[in-house]
This record gives C-alpha cells, sequence and structure tokens, in this order.
C-alpha cells in the first residue's frame, strides 16, 4: 500500500488535476474514517478474542489445580486405554465450555515393556536382583523401560563409559579399556539424549546399556525413547500417520536406521552406583572426578562386576501399532 500510494502521488505532481484532487481527497477521508471507526475483525481474530475471554473466565488457581490433578492422578502410556480416557477427559471438558472440539484418529508405532530384569554378580561370589520400578504393587505404573529399545539379553562385565561421548570413549581407550562386548553403564548429561548414547555404544561394540539419572532422586527412573534422529512417528516422520493415510513399512531401511541394534533400559542412581563402587580395572579419569557425585567410584571396569542383562519387548514383530486419539478445540 504504501508503495502504490507514493507512486500516485508522484504521478499527479507531474501534472495535477482539480478534479483528480478534490476526488482523492474525498476517498482519502472516507476510507480514513471508516478504518478508524469500524475496523476490520477477521473471523480469526473473533474466535480468537472469544478464546481469551473463555479462557480468563473458567480459570483460576482452584481449577488449574482440578486440571492438572485429573491429567496427572494416573499414568495415561500413549496408545493404552488410559490415553483415550484421558483424550475423552479433554474432550468433554472443551464442548462443556462451548468449544467446538473433535477427535482424529493417528496410527503410531510405539514399543511396550513385556519384561526386564537386571542382576549383578560381584567378585565376592554375591548378586543382586535390581528391582526395576519406583514403586510396589501399583500396577498403573509403566515399568520403566527404552521405548524403541529391541529385545535382548547379555552376560557380560560392567563398564562405566561415563557421559557416553565420544572424548569418554577416547579417554577409555587411551586407558586401554575395552568396552566391545560389555553391557555400558552410562549416565544422564554431558549434552548428549540417551539414544545418542545408545548409539555410542553401540558403535564402540558393547552388547547393552544401561542409563541412569543424577542422584536428585536416588530411586527414580527416567523413561524414554532411544529412537535416533527426526520426529514424530517413524512410519510417517514429519507428517503424522491419520488412519488411511501414507505412511512407510517396518521394513523401510529409512525406519529401520532409526532404531538401535543394541538393548538398553534405565537405571536408578542407586542401582548404578551399587555397581560403580564394585568395579576395578582402570582408575577414574580426572575428568570425571569433578562432575560425579559419588566420591566412592574409584574405577570404571570392566568388571570384575558382571552383569545378567535381560529385556524383551511386548510384541513378536519388537513394535506395537496402536490408534491414539488426538483432541482438536477451535472457535
Amino acid at each position: 500500500m504504501v508503495q502504490f500510494w507514493l507512486k500516485t502521488v508522484t504521478a499527479f505532481a507531474v501534472k495535477p488535476s482539480p478534479l483528480v484532487a478534490f476526488v482523492t481527497v474525498i476517498v482519502i477521508g472516507v476510507v480514513g474514517f471508516y478504518s478508524l471507526h469500524f475496523p476490520f475483525h477477521s473471523a480469526a481474530s473473533i474466535d480468537a478474542s472469544r478464546f481469551s475471554h473463555v479462557f480468563l473466565s473458567s480459570s483460576s488457581n482452584a481449577t488449574i489445580s482440578n486440571y492438572l490433578r485429573a491429567l496427572t492422578v494416573h499414568p495415561h502410556l500413549a496408545g493404552t486405554k488410559a490415553a483415550s480416557v484421558t483424550a475423552r477427559y479433554v474432550l468433554n471438558h472443551f464442548t462443556g465450555l462451548g468449544l467446538r472440539a473433535h477427535t482424529a484418529r493417528h496410527s503410531a508405532l510405539l514399543s511396550y515393556p513385556l519384561r526386564s530384569s537386571l542382576a549383578a554378580h560381584f567378585s565376592d561370589g554375591s548378586s543382586l536382583e535390581f528391582r526395576l520400578g519406583e514403586g510396589e504393587g501399583d500396577e498403573e505404573v509403566v515399568a520403566p523401560y527404552h521405548a524403541y529399545s529391541p529385545s535382548g539379553s547379555a552376560w557380560a562385565a560392567a563398564v562405566f563409559v561415563n557421559y557416553g561421548r565420544e572424548e569418554d570413549f577416547r579417554l577409555l581407550a587411551a586407558a586401554g579399556v575395552r568396552v566391545a562386548g560389555c553391557v555400558a553403564v552410562a549416565r544422564n548429561g554431558g549434552g548428549l539424549g540417551r539414544g545418542a548414547v545408545v548409539e555410542a555404544a553401540e558403535r564402540h561394540g558393547a552388547a547393552a546399556a544401561v542409563v541412569f539419572g543424577d542422584d536428585t532422586w536416588p530411586r527414580g527412573f527416567e523413561r524414554g525413547h532411544v529412537m535416533r534422529g527426526g520426529i514424530g512417528d517413524p512410519l510417517s516422520p514429519g507428517w503424522g500417520g491419520e488412519d488411511g493415510g501414507e505412511s512407510l513399512s517396518l521394513d523401510d531401511s529409512k525406519v529401520l536406521k532409526r532404531f538401535p541394534k543394541i538393548p538398553s533400559m534405565p537405571l536408578s542412581a542407586e542401582a548404578a552406583e551399587r555397581i560403580l563402587v564394585s568395579l576395578g580395572g582402570a582408575p577414574l579419569p580426572l575428568d570425571w572426578r569433578g562432575t560425579l557425585k559419588s566420591s566412592k567410584v574409584r574405577n570404571v571396569g570392566p568388571g570384575p562386576t558382571m552383569l545378567n542383562f535381560t529385556y524383551q519387548v511386548a510384541s513378536s514383530s519388537n513394535f506395537v501399532l496402536f490408534a491414539q486419539i488426538l483432541v482438536h478445540a477451535c472457535m
């Protein structure tokens, strides 16, 4: 608009006409009057205004607290019945506020744990079966697992790989520590996601990997996935798999390369320390001591502690397709 009117003014300046100038002034005046007194409201701006009104009129500390409790009081792992119930709760809440809302079904590829176990066998002949979970008797709580980890088992020496970064593996190699064939014990942090940690362990020949968090909650487990690269569903990366829509096949090379080849699982900081303090072998590198909260860890292994690692996915084909209900709301 600015460029248009500049050109128009320039054209008038060449040879102005009183009649044209008069009409132009009248048009500008009328447009300016209506622009100031009757501003244009698009449908989107009206909807946004109404949504803001609904949100502000129905929100308070009490209602937000109630919503948060209702959405978090029970686990609702994606693709399960509990997730569908949660989606229905949100849908009913939106429609109850007078919003137009609907659900859409999307197919996605996820894995679920069937069983897992981890036991440490120490050099003095004793052994310890670790409890892989935070509570006892709560069937709703999903067992700690790494989504997209393949099934597998290993009986091998434990070796501490710090954050699982390339510089960590270089330090181990310089100390003569062999990771190949061992169960790599890694900790979260160092700028790497758990998927990258497992991928590095696989690249250096580890038979399996366990990843533990810090000791803020010593008995807690950090759940998550170990899929490599990309976003969203591996069968429909970046576009989402609506029912009947386009998707890749499970044996597609682009899909398979996103999954690790070695099994892995999360581990609590408490369990990890029991393993790490029992290791012999090469001494802990100086660079690692400053960031490791436990002062009892002295060596990195491998061994003499042996780990008996087992993880099984809940599907014979390793991964399970599920239909996830997503809620969409508009005005």
